[in-house]
């Protein structure tokens, strides 16, 4: 264990933390598992911060990931993929 900046030491292990972390955050944990992290949270000051740190950067993907390209790089790409190019090889 380690201790924070206020002398608090963090009973999970960093890296076991932080995938249960991702784990809560994505739903994927049974409700057995949902309450202790959350305990766990609402007592370890890093773990809260982490898992702010956490909702802040996924709330920040999802707004970035509402937002549409413009019409006309659609228009280019899409003009792109569609375009089919071939090489051609011949053995000498």
């Amino acid at each position: 264990m380690t201790a924070d900046q206020h002398g608090h030491e963090c009973r999970v292990a960093q890296d076991a933390s932080l995938e249960r972390l991702y784990q809560y955050l994505d739903g994927a944990l049974t409700p057995e598992d949902i309450e202790q992290v959350r305990a766990h949270v609402a007592e370890c000051p890093d773990c809260r911060h982490q898992k702010e740190l956490e909702e802040l950067i996924r709330s920040a993907v999802r707004r970035c990931c509402q937002e549409k390209a413009p019409a006309q790089l659609r228009a280019t790409i899409m003009t792109r993929i569609t375009q089919i190019s071939t090489t051609t090889v011949t053995w000498g």
